[in-house]
């Protein structure tokens, strides 16, 4: 699935709309260049999550942890994690980020997750890779595989 937005709300727009698809347990792989759009997707799926809270990149903290307050919902967690820095995995174990991924109450997104594919897929824990590429000022191109 690819889908063009033509600004932030928009971007914002598509991630809230691919939230409300979720069952729990979805990892995500954000790939795009630096200001390719990949934590305003993260705003809008936490958006549609029904977080109220402002979503900001977790670049120098390698994660965040949004809580969904909705009872009706089955998702409790949303985990935001940027791994710019590298991917040291001892370093998510150790920070519990591991034990989020693939649990049925979390939603996991992953900003620049490349080498965690590989780890996922020798656990057999299936993950969406999204691309997100800019288009001119504004514009994206968002890629769903």
């Amino acid at each position: 699935m690819s889908k063009r937005t033509k600004n932030e709300k928009e971007t914002i727009k598509f991630g809230k709309d691919l939230a409300k698809k979720f069952k729990g347990g979805e990892v995500l792989i954000l790939q795009g260049d630096l200001g390719a759009g990949k934590t305003i997707l993260t705003k809008g799926i936490a958006e549609g999550l029904g977080i109220k809270k402002n979503v900001t990149s977790p670049t120098y903290l390698l994660m965040k942890e949004y809580l969904i307050k909705n009872k009706n919902c089955k998702i409790k967690k949303l985990i935001h994690i940027d791994t710019y820095r590298g991917l040291d995995m001892r370093e998510m174990e150790e920070l519990g980020i591991l034990e989020s991924i693939g649990n049925k109450e979390c939603v996991v997104v992953v900003e620049w997750g490349v080498g965690l594919e590989n780890y996922l897929n020798k656990l057999k824990i299936k993950s969406q890779k999204i691309i997100i590429r800019s288009e001119g000022m504004n514009e994206r191109i968002i890629e769903v595989e």
